[in-house]
C-alpha cells in the first residue's frame, strides 16, 4: 500500500503539464492550486458545485474595506538579482511574473483604496530607525530571516498574529514557518504569500539524468514515489557514478565525475526530511532546546556523515561554483542548491531533474523540507496613525496584508511556479510536481533566524570529520545555553513594557 507522500505526489503526476520538456514555455489554464473540491466526481450535485466555485476564493473572501487613499509603505534591502526580494515593478514590461506582481499590487491598491509604495535601502536600518525615531514611516520590511533575531531582541518587531483582520490559518500564510519559527507563544516572521524568496530558497538536489541512465541507477523521483529515497540509496549512487575520468589517482571538480557538489549547509535539508532538527523551541519551558545527543538525531548524523565525510572523495563542496560548472558540464550527478539556481543553470545540455533530499529511513514520520535563510516580512512596533482615528495603522496594515497574500495565492503565485520556475527551470512534468509537493510542508531554521552559527559550524565539523558528536555538544552546549537564555530574557524583557 502506498504511503502518504507517495499517493500525493502519484495524485499530484495526474495534473495536467504545467511545462514540457526541453524549454517549453506555454502556459495552462489550470491553476497549480486549485481547491481539492473543484475536481470532478460522481457524488450527484458535485459536478455543478465544481463548475461554480470560483477560482479566486481566497481573493473574493477576505475583507476590501475603502481605506480612504491611505499609503502602504514597505522597506527591502536595495535589489538583488540573485535573491527576489522584489515586492513591486514600476510598469508593464512583457515579464510574466514581473506583470503579474504589477497586476496583482494595483488590482489590490484599487479593491482597497490605498496606495503602495516599497523603498529600497538597507531595510534593518529603514525600520530600525522608523521604529526609534517614533516617525513610524514604515509600515513593514521585507528582508532575510537571519536579521529578524537581532531585531526581535532590540525590541523593533511586533508579531503578526497580533494584528487585527488577519487569519493566519490561511493557506496563503505559511504553516510551516509557523510550526518552526513561533517563539514564546508570538510569530516575528511574517511568511505570507507576497513575495517569492521564500519559495526561490527552498534547499532542492537537482540530478544529472543521462548519468542515472549511462550508469544504470534508479531514478531518485520514483524512489521518492516508492517510499525509498533514503540516505543510503543516494550515497550508493555517489559511489556508483565516481570516477577518476584522468586516471591521475585524484578526484577534482574541474576534471573528474563526482557524485554530489554544491552547498552542504548545516545539513538542515538531510535532517529535517529525516524529521530531526539541531535546535527546536519548547512553548511549555519557555526555552531552545538543542537535539545533538538525542538517539536518533545521533543515528542520522552518522547516515549524513557517509555522503559528506571528508573521507568520501565522491562528494565535493569546496566551491560551489566549480560544483555549479560540474554539473552543467555533466560531471556530477547531484547538485546542492537552492530552487532559484535554476537560473543559473541555463547552461546544462544534459536532461536534469529537481528532487527532494533523502530521509533516513523509509519509515514515514515528520518529514519537512528546508528553507535557507529566506526573505520573510517584518512589523515594527511603531507605524504611523495616517486616516487620524487616533490609532497606529495596525488594523488596516492586517486588511491590506490579507488581501495581497489571498490574491498572490489565488493568482500570482501560479504564475511564478509555471512561467519562473517550471517554464523555465524545470526539464519535465514530474521535476514540476516534486516541486509543488515540496512546497507544501516547509521547515525554516531557528539557528539560522537567531544566530546560532556558531553551534552549526561545531555540529558541521563533527560530522564532515566523522569524529562523533560527544565531545562537538560539550563543546556547544555551554555556548548554547548562554546564547539561548539571553535572547530569550531579551525578548520577554521588551514583551513586559521594559
Amino acid at each position: 500500500m502506498k504511503k502518504t507522500l507517495s499517493l500525493l505526489l502519484a495524485l499530484l503526476m495526474l495534473l495536467p503539464a504545467f511545462a514540457a520538456c526541453g524549454e517549453s514555455k506555454e502556459n495552462t489554464d489550470t491553476p497549480a492550486n486549485t481547491p481539492a473540491d473543484t475536481q470532478t466526481t460522481d457524488t450527484p450535485g458535485a459536478q455543478e458545485e465544481a463548475e461554480t466555485e470560483s477560482p479566486t476564493a481566497h481573493w473574493d473572501a477576505v475583507a476590501k474595506p475603502d481605506l480612504g487613499g491611505m499609503d502602504i509603505i514597505a522597506t527591502t534591502n536595495y535589489f538583488d538579482s540573485n535573491f527576489y526580494n522584489v515586492l513591486d515593478w514600476d510598469e508593464i514590461s512583457g515579464d510574466n511574473l514581473k506583470d503579474a506582481m504589477y497586476n496583482r499590487n494595483r488590482a489590490v491598491e484599487a479593491a482597497l483604496g490605498c496606495k503602495f509604495t516599497v523603498i529600497y535601502a538597507d531595510g534593518s536600518s529603514t525600520i530600525e530607525k522608523s521604529v526609534r525615531s517614533g516617525s513610524g514611516d514604515v509600515d513593514f520590511a521585507y528582508n532575510l530571516i537571519s536579521e529578524g533575531g537581532g531585531l526581535i531582541q532590540r525590541g523593533v518587531l511586533a508579531p503578526f498574529d497580533s494584528l487585527e483582520n488577519i487569519d493566519m490559518t490561511q493557506p496563503y500564510w505559511d504553516q510551516g514557518a509557523q510550526n518552526y519559527l513561533r517563539i514564546l507563544g508570538k510569530m516575528y516572521f511574517g511568511f505570507v504569500d507576497f513575495g517569492f524568496d521564500h519559495y526561490d530558497s527552498l534547499a532542492v538536489l537537482f540530478y544529472n539524468g543521462k548519468l542515472v541512465t549511462d550508469y544504470q541507477l534508479d531514478d531518485p523521483q520514483q524512489l521518492v514515489l516508492e517510499d525509498a529515497w533514503t540516505i543510503d540509496k543516494m550515497a550508493a549512487q555517489l559511489d556508483a557514478v565516481l570516477t577518476d575520468v584522468n586516471g591521475d589517482g585524484k578526484y577534482t571538480l574541474t576534471d573528474d565525475i563526482l557524485g554530489l557538489t554544491g552547498r552542504a549547509y548545516w545539513f538542515q535539508p538531510f535532517l529535517n526530511r529525516s524529521g530531526e532538527y539541531l535546535v527546536t523551541w519548547d512553548e511549555g519551558e519557555e526555552n531552545f532546546v538543542l537535539h545533538m545527543m538525542d538517539d536518533r538525531f545521533v543515528r542520522v548524523s552518522e547516515a549524513i556523515s557517509t555522503i559528506y565525510g571528508q573521507q568520501n572523495p565522491a562528494s565535493d563542496f569546496s566551491d560551489y561554483d566549480k560544483g555549479r560548472i560540474a554539473f552543467s558540464d555533466g560531471r556530477s550527478l547531484f547538485y546542492s542548491r537552492l530552487l532559484g539556481d535554476f537560473r543559473q543553470l541555463r547552461e546544462v545540455e544534459d536532461d536534469y531533474g529537481v528532487v527532494c533530499f533523502p530521509r533516513y529511513s523509509e519509515e514515514v514520520g515528520d518529514s519537512s523540507y528546508f528553507v535557507k535563510n529566506p526573505t520573510t516580512l517584518y512589523l515594527p512596533t511603531v507605524v504611523c496613525d495616517t486616516n487620524g482615528d487616533g490609532k497606529q495603522d495596525y488594523p488596516e496594515i492586517g486588511l491590506f496584508l490579507e488581501a495581497m497574500g489571498a490574491y498572490t495565492f489565488d493568482e500570482t503565485l501560479n504564475v511564478y511556479l509555471e512561467n519562473t520556475v517550471i517554464g523555465k527551470g524545470m526539464r519535465d512534468e514530474q521535476s514540476a510536481n516534486m516541486v509543488r509537493l515540496m512546497m507544501k510542508n516547509r521547515s525554516f531554521d531557528l539557528c539560522e533566524a537567531f544566530g546560532l552559527h556558531d553551534v552549526m559550524d561545531i555540529y558541521h565539523g563533527c560530522v564532515v570529520k566523522n569524529e562523533g558528536l560527544s565531545s562537538g555538544e560539550a563543546k556547544a552546549r555551554k555556548m548554547f545555553d548562554r546564547l539561548t537564555e539571553k535572547i530569550v530574557k531579551k525578548i520577554q524583557e521588551f514583551d513586559n513594557g521594559n
